[in-house]
């Protein structure tokens, strides 16, 4: 009785679990391609991440192979592949699908496959839940054995799975994405964010906020954790990284010894889900904010983008720095009542009814355009 050949690669566990594992990797899927060209006994293993009828790839990795010849077939060749269409999550070899008329009539493609030494590919083709397609391609030398009926066997068994790390690569991009707009926005606004656990250790913390604990000037970074000089504000923290309060945002001023503005410190709970917060994950977020080190938003701007008078644009400029509003009558050298008078004349203008709704309305409408007041 001859032997039945499983229908697994023999080492199909390390290619699944490589398969997700490289998902988080700083060079997405490459460990997979790896292993599944030793598996695969291919001489080359290619991925392809491109949006459908692209015409260049999003991404395209082939481990090992010269990147001239990845480089030639982007720019000349991806368009027009042959290779390409096949039925949705179905196992094909490049000669059952492509014609010897097609490559006759493609004579960049054909002498792309002399190039290669190898028309022995098989073949699938992935779509994602967003139209992102992704093809896989495996390839043996022209004198590697033949691919046979087992191999794309071996193949098909991967569809279901490629299917699964596709999707979570699509949200795993769209978050990154996402986090790099909010984390860019954030630093525009020169906000420090600092994220902590229950314990009061540092998780994350941006460039900004690295600025203001490096002064150590009231707040500082002590042993991984934030150390707060002021006894009040620093039990307001603990009691919200661990849960004592009602988890409302605290707004507190920090003053600092060196007798340099009060910091502005907002504390929110870390929206998670519990099982995250309870394994150690975020518990608190802080933003911090240094008037003295923010940008400067530029008054004539304001004026321009609001319609306001320069008096009040240069109100609304300094609040939108994250002055309160006696610090503006004191850096503008005007009385505490005609910078109230200023705000209901500005509300007035701008339909907007709290100072918060205005500084957000600024920062919406010069984003990109601050610059160095005048």
């Amino acid at each position: 009785m001859p032997d039945v050949v499983p229908d697994d690669y023999p080492d199909m566990p390390g290619v699944l679990a490589a398969l997700f594992a490289s998902l988080l990797d700083e060079e997405p899927w490459r460990a997979f391609l790896d292993r599944l060209a030793a598996a695969a006994q291919a001489n080359w293993t290619t991925l392809i991440l491109t949006p459908k009828a692209a015409d260049h790839p999003g991404m395209i990795l082939t481990p090992g192979a010269d990147p001239g010849v990845g480089q030639d077939y982007v720019r000349r060749l991806f368009a027009d592949d042959p290779f390409t269409g096949l039925p949705e999550g179905k196992v094909a070899h490049f000669r059952d699908f492509v014609s010897e008329a097609t490559l006759r009539r493609n004579t960049a493609y054909r002498e792309f496959l002399t190039q290669t030494s190898s028309d022995e590919v098989l073949g699938v083709d992935i779509m994602g839940a967003s139209r992102l397609e992704l093809r896989l391609r495996l390839t043996r030398a022209a004198d590697a054995p033949p691919f046979e009926p087992v191999d794309h066997r071996h193949m098909e068994r991967l569809v279901p799975h490629l299917r699964i790390a596709l999707a979570l690569f699509e949200r795993l991009a769209a978050g990154e994405a996402e986090q790099r707009i909010y984390a860019g926005a954030v630093a525009q606004m020169a906000v420090g964010v600092i994220i902590l656990d229950r314990l009061g250790k540092v998780l994350r913390l941006n460039a900004p906020a690295s600025t203001i604990l490096a002064e150590a000037d009231g707040i500082a970074l002590r042993r991984g954790s934030v150390a707060i000089e002021d006894a009040d504000i620093a039990r307001q923290l603990q009691a919200r990284l661990a849960g004592r309060d009602d988890g409302a945002p605290l707004s507190l001023r920090l003053q600092r010894p060196s007798g340099a503005g009060d910091l502005l410190l907002v504390v929110g709970s870390a929206p998670g889900p519990e099982f995250v917060s309870a394994g150690g994950g975020p518990a608190a977020v802080l933003f911090l904010t240094d008037p003295t080190h923010g940008p400067r938003i530029s008054a004539d701007a304001v004026r321009d983008l609001l319609g306001l008078t320069q008096s009040e644009a240069a109100v609304t400029a300094h609040l939108a720095e994250g002055l309160a509003p006696a610090e503006v009558a004191t850096r503008l050298g005007i009385s505490p009542n005609t910078v109230r008078a200023h705000l209901r004349s500005i509300f007035g203008k701008t339909g907007v009814r709290r100072q918060s709704q205005l500084v957000q309305l600024v920062h919406h409408g010069l984003r990109g355009l601050s610059s160095t007041a005048g």
